[in-house]
């Protein structure tokens, strides 16, 4: 049963990964905050320890610059640790070779696949002067604490951390992990760090505050066990259509049995208690398979996910999801039984002794009146039109089946298009094409320098944090108040001016989570400071959703957002304008930044990258519709190749009577193949009026997990359903058909 697959698939799934994100973050002791600090000295980490509420601290280096294997060039951020063997926090497991020495690096596995590369490999990575050196893969390992660069486009390597030192001309530390013994404390443990970072007079950023109950691609996996829910749901009615066919068609089939039941002194009760007992029977026979089916689905998208989390997750399956795919796959079953059970239990003796397959009145109402005069068509063409009106239940329930499939494939169709098209809206958000951030802080008078390379046309200092806005950790962006590399999108009231130095705008959904309106005042906290501002503004934002947590953004004048971080008038982060989005040319111009700015060791960020990570983050709802939408076609299938195979049954005696009229196998063949066809067509016509609302529900569903998509039905997606359909109708008519142009006229003629 499709339902009993779907809640085994989405109860499993949504347990195991509970399970293994707190399992994951227990086993490799995974950081609660995170600092950039700049030369930070090794007894900071002690001095941190020191702290009641502090479980653990470890000091590191981190370094970001462009890789390659052969290939093109690529972000790499290299961490560098002092002992390999000592490693307290954010931890990682060896899985080939060994731990890098001079001149070596310990590769992610998800680097390690991507680019081709084996233990004992070179891979070339550019120092701040923006020359070329290699690298020896030492080892390859994984590490839960990042995702696979599959989805964040950078790779992670491991390294010692005096070549680091040596390569970034620092004596101590740039990144400070910190474990705390209760979550809870985070803000607390955060202000305690802040001021402890400036008593000694030490660099640092806003801190990063990991939420227990969030993690990268929580959306993304809402998102898709949001489509699994609706898909089973669908397969629920899907699946009773099944079961009403197969059952009415075994009552009409058995109607003389019923007759002689009845003559021997059956009750009504007894002949409505063995047709319910038919229904159990194919609900104790395919609820198991389902729930088998959800396991091995559950188990093979838990692999995949753990995949993207760079860790090996262990499949359990959840009792309560099996014992619910089992009550409500044999629930359905009876339920579902029940319309033909009772259909039979009245059938009186007389009514069965008559009764023979078509109808006493056939020919007499409107419908067949109307059918009756297709005589341009060939004899047999028009057999076949006419045919599925002679079971008018039978065809009802088949085009009901078809009409849901083509409506889930149009829906899903529809979404996917939809989260394309949304995410090829979010980056128009950006005039900018490329980001690039400094180890320290410097005056916005920078944005000059900049222009100075060949390529970048516009240069903006942006101050980018996180905070709290109201009770939400959310995104703080502090731009100018005449920014031209930045498209301001507005719901509701307008941007800030220049003269609005207390003024804020909220992206829709972080305004939505807070219940905030325009005009009301809102509380920002950052770095241990708080201010209270006004809300001037509404805009629409979706681009911190794909494979974020937070809960929005918060646009703030620059300089106020500066001050709040206490960097006065500082930035480090730039946003550029340059030639050309084309990968090709935007990796030389941002080659050429590199070098012009060694010296302030700057990573670059070019949004084809974004992009591409951001549609690789989609990707796991796009297979997952994909997944749903096969097994939609697959019972879509059932319910034609069910339909004909009881249409072709019944007719053996006419098919017979053809057969000795001169029918050839040809003939045969092409009228049933003509009914799947008009079957087919006809489901696709109320499909493609049922498609359009179950794609505006996938769509407002969806909305609610992820972010505002707009609702895209495309005529390219309407043609695929007719493909889709028609091509269902013909294969499931195929076996069918093909039985009914192999049966022979004796074989026919002895037919009962």
């Amino acid at each position: 049963m499709a339902l009993s697959w779907g809640l085994v698939a989405i109860i499993s799934t949504a347990r195991n990964v509970v399970r293994a994100q707190r399992e994951l973050f227990s086993a490799t002791s995974q950081a609660d905050i995170s600092y950039w600090v700049w030369d930070a000295p090794t007894r900071l980490a002690a001095t941190m320890r020191a702290n009641p509420r502090i479980a653990d601290a470890e000091l590191r280096l981190t370094y970001v610059t462009r890789w390659r294997a052969g290939g093109s060039w690529m972000d790499i951020e290299l961490v560098g640790l002092d002992d390999f063997s000592q490693v307290r926090l954010n931890q990682f497991e060896l899985l080939k070779g060994r731990y890098p020495s001079a001149g070596e690096v310990l590769l992610e596995i998800s680097d390690s696949r991507a680019a081709g590369v084996e233990v004992g490999d070179e891979i070339t990575y550019r120092d701040q002067g923006g020359r070329e050196r290699a690298l020896k893969v030492s080892g390859i390992s994984a590490s839960p604490s990042y995702l696979s660069s599959s989805i964040t486009k950078v790779a992670v390597g491991y390294v010692p951390a005096t070549f680091l030192r040596r390569l970034m001309n620092i004596s101590g530390n740039n990144q400070l992990l910190i474990k705390l013994h209760d979550p809870r404390d985070a803000q607390a443990v955060a202000r305690y760090v802040d001021r402890l970072l400036r008593q000694q007079g030490l660099q640092a950023g806003t801190p990063e505050i990991r939420q227990p109950d969030e993690f990268p691609g929580k959306r993304e996996l809402d998102a898709l066990i949001v489509v699994m829910f609706i898909f089973s749901a669908l397969g629920l009615v899907l699946s009773s259509l099944l079961v009403i066919n197969t059952l009415s068609a075994s009552v009409a089939e058995q109607i003389g049995e019923i007759a002689i039941l009845k003559a021997l002194g059956a009750t009504r009760r007894q002949v409505l208690f063995i047709y319910l007992l038919e229904a159990l029977a194919y609900g104790l026979l395919g609820t198991p398979l389902g729930i088998l089916a959800g396991a091995v689905g559950g188990w093979r998208l838990l692999a995949w996910i753990g995949s993207l989390g760079n860790a090996a997750v262990r499949f359990r399956l959840a009792p309560e999801g099996m014992l619910l795919g089992l009550g409500v796959g044999l629930g359905v079953s009876l339920l579902a039984g029940l319309v033909p059970a009772l259909q039979g239990m009245r059938v009186s003796i007389r009514e069965a002794l008559e009764s023979y397959g078509i109808r006493s009145d056939y020919g007499e109402e409107w419908l067949d009146r109307q059918l009756q005069r297709l005589r341009h068509l060939p004899p047999l063409a028009a057999q076949a039109l006419r045919n599925p009106s002679r079971r008018r239940t039978r065809t009802l329930l088949t085009l009901g089946v078809i009409a849901l499939s083509t409506a889930a494939f149009l829906g899903a169709t529809a979404t996917r298009d939809s989260v394309n098209s949304a995410i090829a809206d979010i980056y128009t958000t950006y005039y900018a094409d490329a980001w690039t951030w400094l180890n320290r802080s410097v005056s916005t008078q920078f944005e000059e320098s900049f222009l100075a390379v060949e390529g970048v046309y516009a240069a903006e200092g942006w101050v980018i944090a996180n905070g709290i806005v109201k009770l939400a950790e959310a995104r703080l962006w502090g731009l100018p108040a005449d920014s031209t590399l930045y498209r301001q999108v507005m719901r509701e009231g307008r941007w800030f001016r220049p003269d609005e130095p207390e003024a804020v705008v909220l992206s829709a959904e972080l305004a939505e989570d807070q219940e905030v309106r325009v005009g009301e005042r809102v509380v920002v906290q950052a770095n241990g400071r708080s201010r209270t501002l006004t809300v001037v503004g509404i805009a629409v934002d979706n681009t911190i959703f794909l494979g974020g947590t937070l809960a929005g953004k918060a646009f703030i004048p620059r300089a106020t957002l500066a001050r709040l971080l206490g960097q006065e008038d500082g930035v480090n982060l730039f946003a550029l304008g340059i030639a050309s989005r084309e990968r090709k040319v935007a990796d030389e111009i941002l080659a050429s930044v590199e070098r012009k700015f060694r010296a302030y060791g700057p990573g670059v960020q070019p949004v084809y990258a974004e992009i591409e990570s951001a549609r690789e983050a989609s990707r796991l709802l796009t297979l997952g519709l994909a997944a749903m939408v096969v097994i939609v076609a697959l019972v879509g299938a059932l319910g034609i190749l069910n339909t004909l195979t009881l249409n072709v049954t019944e007719r053996r005696r006419e098919i017979a009577v053809m057969r000795a009229v001169g029918a050839t196998n040809a003939a045969l063949l092409l009228s049933f193949l003509t009914e799947g066809l008009a079957l087919g067509s006809l489901g696709w016509l109320i499909g493609l009026a049922l498609g359009y609302p179950a794609g505006r529900l996938f769509a407002a569903q969806l909305s609610r997990v992820l972010f505002t998509l707009p609702f895209v039905l495309s005529a390219r997606a309407i043609l695929a359903s007719i493909a889709f359909t028609l091509g269902l109708a013909v294969i499931s008519s195929l076996g069918p058909a093909l039985g009914a142009a192999h049966t022979p006229a004796s074989a026919g003629l002895r037919y009962e």
